[in-house]
């Protein structure tokens, strides 16, 4: 299924950026986080009336909304119109957002039931998604617009890592759908962090990761959990320690233990699994800092996932994560930011390095992306009908980590999760029977509300 490039271009601010605003400082955090762009794909259509050929006039009409509401919003966001200096700063040139609009002879309905879907989503977006760190020409954001003949609309976004986490890059999406329905006021981002400026590359998660990266074929599959599948999970993961669950913590608990069945069927070996959580600092520090702080508020637990029976799993991770805490933020702060940030960076890959040559160990990194808001995006002509992310064409060989990425459902109390592994643990993982027991594998998106519980 091709899609057709129409034009590319650079949307600039609508107003210039102010001297003493040109240069956008990276943060001891902003440095921690590798150098990718992330992400998003938002799927906008009417269902009940989208079989049939629009007329061109309202398309035309929503494109150029968008445009001009992105010119508008880029004036507060305006690091996102820069270029990438280096691993330290952001050159808040106006240069623009690399812009592509592009279309599909075949309906959105088509696109999203083909069978194959997760192969073809990153057609939806400006440039390949890659965990190799590459500059991208220096863009800070990239955006494709895709229109569909039935009136369907598709924005890819790519938002580099080193200037917003995903909380930043959701903030961003949903600041530019309320500018393009003109609702004011909302809340401006703040580009001030609290950290410590960036000094050096020297360490970055990546020093604790490098590790543990993957060359090959790449397979992705998406599992559906219902709530009512996660509230039966909730059930059987507590235990007298961890008596109330998330539904994060069960579902990663549930995918680790599965990922780490499927690493032993094939490897032959009984190793622990090094789970790495994505950890969002705003809610955990003392006062919590509001979504609209931009950059990186992001830091990753560290969970040595050891036990087989899922209770015990939920413990350690638990375990993980109440050590980031009010404290744990506060030491990054201020002066003593950079000496704190280097101590607890250095352990953490001594540890991962240690149990590595020790044990041996299995690696996955978890990222959620639950309760951001994605589906409450709304560019003026509704909320979207799915939102998903994607990597890298499917076709050849990449390096990349096992990963997994939580997502909320369109009804807000699902998860649809997002597993990256190689393709020989896929085979193994998809087959899982305990894992199908409470998820839907690869559920088409345009049904996604209507599943019925296999718990």
């Amino acid at each position: 299924m091709e899609i057709e490039i129409i034009s590319t271009q650079f949307i600039k601010p609508s107003s210039p950026t102010p001297k003493h605003l040109k240069t956008h400082k990276l943060s001891l955090l902003d440095q921690f986080v590798p150098s990718i762009h992330t992400p998003v794909v938002l799927f906008y259509s009417d269902l009940d009336k989208n079989t049939q050929p629009k007329n061109n006039d309202t398309t035309q009409q929503r494109l150029n909304q968008l445009k001009e509401s992105l010119s508008e919003i880029l004036t507060h966001f305006y690091p996102f119109a820069g270029r990438i200096k280096d691993n330290l700063s952001i050159d808040c040139n106006d240069e623009g957002v690399h812009y592509v609009e592009a279309k599909s002879s075949y309906n959105l309905v088509e696109f999203l039931n083909q069978s194959n879907l997760s192969s073809f989503i990153h057609k939806l977006l400006p440039s390949q998604p890659t965990w190799e760190q590459e500059p991208n020409e220096g863009y800070v954001a990239m955006i494709q617009v895709t229109c569909f003949p039935c009136g369907g609309i598709v924005i890819g976004a790519l938002v580099s890592h080193m200037v917003a986490d995903g909380v930043g890059a959701s903030f961003f999406l949903k600041s530019w759908g309320a500018t393009s329905r003109r609702e004011f006021p909302y809340e401006f981002p703040k580009f001030d962090s609290p950290f410590s400026d960036a000094l050096s590359k020297d360490l970055n998660v990546m020093a604790l990761s490098d590790q543990f990266l993957n060359n090959g074929r790449l397979d992705k599959r998406r599992f559906l959990f219902d709530a009512e599948a996660i509230s039966k999970l909730k059930a059987k993961g507590s235990n007298s320690t961890v008596q109330n669950p998330t539904r994060v913590e069960v579902v990663s608990s549930l995918i680790c233990k599965c990922a780490s069945e499927a690493f032993r069927a094939n490897s032959g070996l009984e190793r622990p699994t090094l789970l790495t959580h994505a950890m969002n600092l705003r809610p955990r520090a003392n006062p919590a800092f509001p979504e609209s702080c931009m950059g990186n508020f992001v830091w990753t637990a560290f969970a040595l996932m050891s036990k087989k029976e899922l209770p015990e799993l939920v413990v350690e991770l638990r375990e993980a994560v109440t050590g980031i805490n009010s404290d744990f933020v506060k030491g990054f702060e201020g002066e003593g930011g950079y000496v704190r940030y280097n101590e607890v960076l250095t352990e953490m890959v001594e540890k991962a390095s240690s149990v590595a040559l020790t044990n041996g160990v299995n690696y996955v990194h978890c990222t959620s992306w639950c309760n951001f808001g994605l589906y409450d995006f709304d560019y003026g002509w509704g909320k979207p009908t799915w939102v998903s992310s994607t990597t890298i064409s499917p076709e050849v060989d990449v390096v990349f980590f096992n990963s997994v990425l939580l997502m909320d459902t369109p009804s807000g109390n699902g998860i649809e999760a997002w597993i990256y592994l190689n393709e020989d643990d896929m085979t193994v993982m998809q087959q899982d029977k305990e894992l199908l027991t409470f998820a839907t594998l690869d559920p088409n998106p345009l049904q996604i509300n209507s599943f019925v519980s296999k718990a």
